[in-house]
């Protein structure tokens, strides 16, 4: 028996009457045809012999503020494929946090090992003003949250241009609605 696929090997062969040929595909492979053939008494096989295709995961879907960064897909015609053991790394655009696993890889199942992650618009820290303290304090913060400032004794909030404060919100974009207002002492009003 020849096998012309170099992906393709047999793990049993027996070829007397109503003995078998069992295949199996390399990793990466699935078998495309029956895994197992008889041997007939007239001395041919029961079927033809079957091929090994490679696996391959869909196209992940790139994240809305996001993209992909990296991937060891092959790419033929436009086209690119992940075969199995492919890596395929994402971020966000700035003023996003990556919700997920920031690497996923192509199993053998021919799906990706994890959903692809999504990008969750989220505002930075600003940073306390002088003679102040940003309320509340967080790493991160999500759209609709307000900051408040509190000023140190002997100091007032200030509003931009001399006007009264506004509390700066975080939008659905990402970024401050306004700037942090300022803590001026009583002495400059």
């Amino acid at each position: 028996m020849f096998l012309e696929d170099p992906h393709l090997s047999l793990v049993e062969l027996n070829t007397s009457a109503w003995g078998r040929a069992v295949f199996r595909c390399a990793w990466g492979y699935r078998l495309s045809g029956p895994p197992g053939l008889e041997c007939e008494p007239n001395g041919h096989w029961s079927g033809p012999i079957p091929r090994c295709r490679a696996i391959q995961c869909p196209q992940p879907l790139v994240p809305i503020n996001g993209r992909i960064d990296g991937t060891s897909g092959l790419t033929t015609f436009g086209q690119r494929r992940y075969a199995v053991g492919a890596l395929v790394t994402f971020s966000c655009t700035e003023g996003h946090l990556l919700v997920g696993e920031a690497s996923i890889v192509c199993t053998e199942t021919g799906f990706w090992s994890h959903p692809p992650p999504f990008c969750k618009a989220q505002c930075p820290y600003p940073g306390d003003p002088p003679n102040g303290l940003i309320a509340p304090l967080k790493f991160h913060y999500d759209p609709g949250d307000y900051l408040t400032v509190q000023c140190r004794p002997g100091f007032v909030e200030h509003g931009a241009n001399g006007g009264p404060p506004e509390r700066p919100r975080c939008t659905p974009e990402g970024d401050w609605s306004g700037p942090v207002p300022q803590c001026r002492s009583y002495e400059e009003i």
